[in-house]
């Protein structure tokens, strides 16, 4: 993944003004809202030419973390990731990191001091001592940050990133200190019914962190709703050298191996993020049932037969196999949707396997939250549970019963992928207006973790409950793998994730929270300059034209194709393609391939993310399709005229739909049938510019253009 710079180079000047400028500048909104800032008079702390990150050498090396993360970086490790995203948000600064002993930082200029100190004591809402908390004294000639751990001091350089970015490189002097109120603030996605490829998750995570976001929870298991079928699509995406789980994972191809998973995990925990997997059983485990079909519920397919002898060992072997995979504290079972009138059997397998788990690797476990109606067992209260919707149970009832309840209180953390919008459907996006100001349906107010029930504020547990860790969001693909692409869950999580975090960052009650109108003012940059990843696919350019190429057809092997755009984006031809430096191009765009006459399958346009074509239809016809992990979506309803063939093929694409024209006319847009029914939705497809074929002319724009102007066949 190439990632690019954001901001124009700054006026070479500006560090001699370091000390000598007084300019104060307000302090901009942040995401989440920091707890304590205190605004000093000396000026802005100024980026200028270079920036020299120190390290404490006396904590360099600690790895303090008292989160779930078992493979907790040292500081010095985090300060690398620091320095590259300094690099990338600012890339005509020259950065250094160095370690140093603390006393030889005050004299020199131009830097930020990365330490770690006992007295820093950050606490979370409830009152429990946290090691993500800091300080951090910003003066025109340095910045210090303190963390309580490593971690710490991590969130503190996204708070002082996030800063720099909405002010061209200030940041006013002041002393803040921060520190979450609750320690679980995360998103889940939901792996299992829909393939997503380990840099995608590696992106999201750099996403998530960005705005202080401490867990990302995969369900790595489950099946869409086989409607009487056995044999419908079912996955477990991690793939074992052992023999012995062949069976599971016979799509190896869309599976993880523990080599990706653990860099994954790695990846993930240097930007401060656990990764929390889940693995589902008894119920949602039709993978397991077509694996071995002896230990299915003969009513259901998709429920494990607990009372067969061979079930609970087969589950324990599962996790026996994996446990050692796994770097945090916790593990999530499932164990949702079972047949109630098991209830006693149900019990009886989570207790069992919280106590399998706890010996076998000393994890805690977590289930969703599940009504088990019995009057003879319960669920031991080691185990955490997931709420995620009332006729599951009372989460407040729960947390006084003494159990332990995260928040994923469906009305407010639930997403379902190309969910069509009819009458009690879950939504495609979070919905703002209620985190905003939906926190009780009477009165109103910002939503936060401690709220459960929007209707009943005292059916609420308090900001300082300690058996309330924080929330999660929950994004679902119960309409299977072909129903979205990876950058759609994307999009459908960009705008929750920042007010999610910061909610469980600062209690709504707080008189710093972040507000509505902070959030709006902060949002569309930070945005667009989360470090690490480049999910939005965005290209730089000096003009709404990004690349534009002209091929003459007699181009040799090896031979420079300019970009006419002025843009610099020139391409060679390697193997009888065009090979280009860019790789996607997202939302908004408008592509035009000027083609001869194309009219046999074929590839001609293909990238990290897509692919796009030619594709043979029934009754020997032709259509346009596109490709997306390995499935093939055909522009519905379209026939390519075999005699004219194609000329001119016309691409819009925003983050809802993609379009097509054909030789000046609409040819439609690409939709899905949800659930293989007549109900549609549109795909939304990124661009795939790496490489080019079959093609004399090229031309990609940022937005989208007016057609009528763009297009040869106009008029």
């Amino acid at each position: 993944m190439v990632f690019f710079p954001r901001w124009p180079v700054f006026a070479s000047f500006i560090p001699t003004l370091l000390g000598r400028l007084t300019i104060t500048t307000p302090v901009p909104p942040l995401v989440p809202a920091v707890h304590s800032i205190q605004p000093h008079t000396q000026g802005d702390f100024i980026l200028g030419d270079s920036l020299h990150i120190f390290v404490d050498t006396a904590v360099a090396n600690s790895t303090l973390d008292n989160g779930l993360t078992l493979i907790p970086p040292t500081l010095d490790a985090f300060a690398i990731i620091f320095a590259a995203d300094v690099k990338e948000l600012f890339p005509h600064v020259k950065v250094t990191t160095s370690l140093i002993p603390a006393s030889k930082v005050s004299s020199l200029p131009g830097h930020v001091f990365l330490t770690i100190s006992p007295q820093v004591n950050s606490t979370t809402a409830n009152g429990s001592p946290t090691s993500e908390g800091y300080e951090m004294v910003v003066t025109p000639t340095g910045v210090t940050i303190t963390g309580a751990g490593a971690k710490g001091v991590f969130w503190a350089t996204r708070t002082l990133l996030q800063g720099l970015v909405q002010t061209q490189g200030h940041f006013p002097s002041s002393a803040i200190a921060d520190q979450p109120d609750w320690s679980t603030r995360g998103l889940m996605l939901d792996v299992g019914r829909h393939w997503y490829p380990i840099p995608f998750l590696k992106e999201m995570c750099a996403y998530l962190s960005w705005f202080k976001m401490s867990e990302f929870h995969l369900h790595l298991s489950d099946n869409i709703n086989p409607m009487g079928h056995s044999n419908a699509y079912a996955r477990f995406r991690l793939h074992s050298d052992n023999a012995s789980f062949a069976g599971l994972t016979p799509f190896v191809n869309e599976t993880y191996s523990r080599a990706e998973f653990d860099d994954l995990q790695q990846s993930c925990a240097l930007r401060g993020v656990t990764i929390v997997p889940e693995i589902e059983a008894p119920g949602h485990a039709l993978v397991i049932t077509q694996w071995k079909p002896e230990l299915a519920l003969s009513s259901d397919p998709t429920l494990l037969n607990l009372t067969v002898p061979e079930t609970v060992p087969t589950v324990k072997d599962i996790w026996r196999e994996f446990l050692p995979w796994f770097h945090t504290k916790q593990v999530h079972i499932g164990a949702d949707e079972y047949d109630a009138s098991l209830a006693d059997d149900y019990d009886n397998f989570v207790n069992e396997m919280s106590d399998f788990v706890q010996i076998e690797s000393g994890k805690q476990i977590r289930l969703w939250s599940t009504n088990e109606p019995s009057n003879t067992t319960s669920v031991s209260k080691k185990i955490i549970k997931q709420h995620w919707e009332f006729f599951e149970g009372d989460p407040f009832g729960l947390i006084r019963d003494g159990y332990e309840v995260l928040n994923s209180e469906d009305s407010i953390h639930y997403i379902v992928m190309k969910s069509p919008p009819t009458p009690g459907s879950y939504p495609q996006r979070l919905n703002q207006t209620r985190l905003w100001d939906g926190a009780n349906v009477d009165t109103g107010g910002i939503w936060d973790p401690h709220v459960f029930d929007r209707g009943n504020a005292s059916n609420n547990p308090s900001i300082t409950e300690p058996l309330l860790p924080g929330s999660i969001i929950a994004v679902w693909n119960d309409h299977g793998p072909n129903a979205s692409t990876p950058l759609e869950a994307f999009y459908a999580v960009k705008e929750g994730v920042p007010v999610i975090a910061a909610a469980n960052w600062q209690a709504a009650a707080r008189p710093n929270h972040l507000t509505h109108a902070q959030f709006l003012q902060a949002y569309p940059a930070l945005e667009a300059h989360a470090p690490g990843q480049n999910l939005d696919r965005r290209i730089p350019s000096n003009s709404a034209l990004i690349v534009e190429y002209r091929l003459s057809g007699a181009e040799k092997p090896g031979s420079p194709i300019k970009d006419l755009s002025g843009n610099g984006y020139d391409a060679h031809v390697a193997n009888g393609m065009v090979d280009t430096p860019l790789g996607s191009k997202g939302a908004n765009y408008t592509l035009l391939i000027s083609a001869g006459r194309v009219n046999a399958s074929g590839v001609l346009l293909s990238g990290p993310d897509t692919s796009f074509g030619v594709t043979a239809a029934e009754g020997g016809t032709h259509t346009l399709s596109f490709n997306s992990t390995n499935i093939l979506y055909s522009l519905p309803g379209f026939v390519l005229d075999q005699k004219v063939g194609a000329a001119e093929i016309i691409l819009q694409g925003t983050q809802n739909n993609t379009a097509v024209w054909v030789n000046g006319k609409s040819a439609g847009e690409f939709l899905i049938g949800i659930d293989g029914t007549s109900v549609v939705q549109p795909m939304a497809f990124v661009a795939p510019v790496q490489q080019l074929q079959r093609i004399e002319g090229f031309k990609l724009w940022d937005g989208l253009q007016d057609i009528s102007t763009i297009s040869g066949y106009a008029g």
